[in-house]
């Protein structure tokens, strides 16, 4: 057992060596629609990632978001790809696959889940060696049923922490 949990430990500070793991979270604004009504939701989202290397990543994002009665979870997995370094700044494009869950309070069948595929680009600011600021703009792909380019679906800011 001693071996196995040795083995553990050599290989986790391995992969956390050369800055390949990240942590961070970000929050967002969403427009929403449900049963005739709009409203506004901001999102808290916590994230997790791995660098494969200086121009590609994986990670998940875990969104939870509430507004007047509506109630919003995301799970967001994602390939990120950075194709363009401009003195400072890295520009890239998230793949990714998403699953929403909405559910708005006191109304029959309240509930519903969208899920979709699709590319949102962003740009990254390294703040120091450790932390950079990561927003997104925009969404482009098959989201609810419907393939579009959305500004507002998934726009955001957050801040990362390298290992």
């Amino acid at each position: 057992m001693k071996k196995v949990l040795i083995i553990l430990a050599l290989s986790l500070m391995a992969l956390t060596a050369k800055a390949q793991v990240y942590v961070g979270g970000g929050i967002s604004f969403q427009g929403t629609a449900a049963n005739g009504q709009s409203s506004a939701v901001f999102t808290i989202a916590p994230e997790v990632g791995y660098n494969l290397d200086d121009n590609m990543a994986v990670g998940l994002s875990i969104g939870m978001g509430f507004a007047d009665g509506i109630t919003v979870f995301s799970l967001d997995p994602y390939f990120r790809y950075y194709f363009l370094d401009w003195g400072p700044l890295r520009f890239f494009a998230d793949g990714n696959f998403n699953f929403t869950n909405t559910s708005v309070k006191n109304v029959e069948n309240g509930s519903h889940s969208t899920w979709g595929l699709g590319v949102k680009p962003g740009i990254a600011v390294p703040v120091n060696e450790k932390w950079s600021i990561v927003g997104h703009v925009a969404s482009l792909g098959y989201y609810d049923g419907t393939f579009g380019f959305n500004l507002n679906s998934m726009a955001g800011i957050g801040v990362y922490y390298e290992f």
